[in-house]
């Protein structure tokens, strides 16, 4: 027995021959060079893109989006990461000169300013990409023995489309929504508005994921290289939509965070 267990560690102990370690060092990267190669077609296979990797087909963009929202800043950001070729047209970059006001026009007032930096914008943009509508909310979902919110609902609704600088569509209204549940305890309210705030951010990355995905995704692409194609006299008979209101600098309610404490309701005496 002892005799076995020295032989049997010493053989253990040997080391290979450099030949066989190179042979198997060469067989093992070429195993996982393979492996790779595989599953690398299996993703494509699938439609999967690294991100990074899907650029837009229009080279500027604007965006009706206020810049100083969380979602604004995010969504900007990451087209900027997955379309770095596609500029971003800005109002705040637009040049107001006296030129652009008409004689009748305040060159001080600041409606006026806006309206002429909208118009530079959609001049120079190939593409808008629009919010329609925005919903954000909370709802009671479930309550406790005592009628108090045990659970509630968080959501998320954002209703959008692309439009060229011609007012036709690229991509027709979509809307994207997100829900998320939280249990609630009235006992700890600011922290459960804190908690709720922190969900409401996930949603909204993962609005901005959502939204990266269809105006990069191939159609969209296919879309925009038909327009692209058409003949004047065609371009007339192609569907237009009205323009969305210019952006303004205020959040709109939309990314404010709702309360979770509905005001009180007023009782009728009677």
């Amino acid at each position: 027995m002892n005799s076995l267990t020295v032989s049997t560690t010493a053989l253990k102990a040997t080391p290979l021959p450099q030949k066989v370690r190179a042979r198997l060092l060469h067989g093992r990267t070429w195993l996982l060079s393979l492996l790779a190669v595989i599953a690398c077609l299996a993703l494509s296979g699938c439609g999967f893109r690294m991100q990074g990797e899907a650029p837009m087909p229009f080279s500027s963009l604007s965006i009706n989006i206020p810049q100083n929202s969380q979602f604004g800043a995010d969504l900007r950001r990451a087209i900027r990461a997955t379309s770095p070729n596609t500029k971003l047209i800005e109002p705040r970059d637009m040049i107001v000169r006296a030129g652009d006001f008409d004689e009748s026009e305040n060159s001080d007032d600041k409606a006026t300013i806006d309206r002429i930096k909208a118009a530079k914008v959609r001049k120079l943009a190939q593409a808008r990409l629009e919010q329609l509508s925005e919903e954000k909310s909370t709802r009671i979902v479930a309550i406790n023995a005592q009628g108090k919110p045990e659970e509630f609902e968080l959501s998320l609704k954002l209703t959008f489309r692309l439009v060229t600088a011609k007012d036709q569509l690229i991509l027709p209204e979509t809307t994207l929504s997100a829900i998320r549940s939280m249990p609630f305890d009235d006992r700890v309210v600011q922290a459960k508005e804190g908690e709720a705030a922190t969900l409401f951010k996930d949603m909204q990355r993962s609005m901005v994921a959502r939204i990266l995905r269809r105006i990069t995704a191939p159609d969209i692409t296919q879309r925009w290289d038909t327009l692209a194609k058409l003949a004047p006299e065609d371009e007339e008979e192609e569907e237009t939509v009205a323009r969305v209101t210019a952006p303004t600098t205020a959040i709109p309610p939309m990314w404010q965070n709702p309360s979770l404490t509905p005001a009180p309701v007023t009782v009728s005496p009677e």
